[in-house]
């Protein structure tokens, strides 16, 4: 048997297993913008932290300015690419709750087969991913052909403000051949979508002086 359908077989089994860690992952109030999310931003990125090092990787949960990252990697091997995986376990927030069909933070798997739960799509699902796909080919007892880096950050919905001074800072431990973003979409069940570019946030803020006084607006309009 070759040594992917070692890796499949294994997720294949544990499918009712890595649903349940993805909810519990998703039973974080992990609000980004929340001030009074501390306790529970800290306990979701300890949760990523010992999930990781479950089944093997190597994890630890480093400081910013602001809410914690969560880094994993495989053991380095210089024969073999890196590739970086981003991803982050910040959501938004969940008002009003009156439009939710269910509570947003008690994930529940619908009859058309989805999940729905704050964080089941952005972004907690698509990085969990990519953390599972890791943990199948480690336990199948399988290297992977490239090194693992991940960076799963706890601000990206408040718009990563401390993301950039945070790689600077680690930058020889990001060096990567490539960047995989987890935090994408694709168009339906059978069409995955290869997403290469986004837009960004641009914050502006005008200030605006006017007259004093009523003017005539054909002279001054």
């Amino acid at each position: 048997m070759a040594a992917i359908d070692d890796v499949i077989k294994y997720t294949e089994n544990n499918r009712d297993k890595f649903e349940e860690e993805l909810f519990e992952l998703l039973r974080f109030p992990s609000i980004s913008s929340d001030p009074d999310s501390t306790e529970e931003m800290n306990r979701c990125a300890e949760w990523l932290k010992k999930n990781f090092e479950s089944f093997g990787l190597s994890a630890e949960i480093l400081p910013t300015q602001g809410w914690p990252v969560v880094v994993a990697e495989t053991a380095k091997k210089s024969d073999r690419p890196t590739v970086l995986v981003y991803g982050h376990y910040d959501v938004q927030p969940v008002d009003p709750l009156e439009l939710w069909n269910s509570p947003p933070f008690e994930p529940r798997r619908a009859e058309n087969g989805n999940v729905y739960a704050r964080g089941a799509t952005d972004d907690k699902g698509q990085a969990f991913t990519h953390v599972k796909a890791a943990e199948a080919w480690m336990k199948a007892g399988v290297e992977p052909p490239v090194n693992l880096v991940f960076l799963i950050e706890g601000e990206e919905e408040i718009g990563s403000p401390n993301l950039e001074d945070f790689i600077r800072e680690h930058r020889e431990r990001f060096l990567a051949d490539a960047v995989l973003i987890s935090d994408t979409s694709q168009f339906g069940r059978d069409l995955p979508a290869l997403c290469y570019a986004l837009r960004g946030i641009t914050y502006m803020e005008f200030i605006v002086t006017g007259a004093k006084e009523d003017l005539h607006s054909g002279m001054f309009g």
